[in-house]
């Protein structure tokens, strides 16, 4: 009975200190890289035919999305590798697992000397002709 909780608890210490190890790999964007494509080659895949079995089109967008979010792509990469988009892009979401990124579109900028002027029209005096 003592040799059972002695396995476990070695099997627990190791499984944390991998767990440890998988976090620091994902934490560099670099080696987080490196290690979805070693994964996904253990499991006889690429990222393009990841891609192309979940409907994303282009190849380019795949890549893309280690350097610049894109939610939808970050999940199918995230299920190739079983893990969540949170676990693997930590960076991209705050501790709820909510994105930490700005949602929808910019606003648009409109020029200073727009904002200054009260009366935006083009012509100078307002009677008809």
């Amino acid at each position: 009975m003592a040799l059972h909780w002695y396995v476990r608890a070695v099997l627990y210490t190791t499984m944390k200190q991998i767990d440890t190890k998988l976090k620091e790999i994902l934490a560099d964007p670099k080696k987080r890289r490196s290690w979805v494509m070693y994964q996904l080659h253990m499991q006889g895949k690429s990222l393009a035919q990841v891609g192309k079995d979940n409907g994303v089109n282009t190849r380019q967008s795949l890549y893309e999305t280690f350097r610049k979010p894109y939610p939808r792509v970050e999940k199918v990469i995230a299920d190739a590798v079983d893990l969540t988009p949170q676990q693997l892009f930590p960076e991209r979401y705050d501790a709820d697992g909510l994105p930490n990124r700005p949602m929808g579109r910019r606003k648009k900028s409109i020029p200073k000397r727009i904002k200054k002027s009260k009366n935006n029209c083009n012509v100078k005096k307002a009677e008809a002709a």
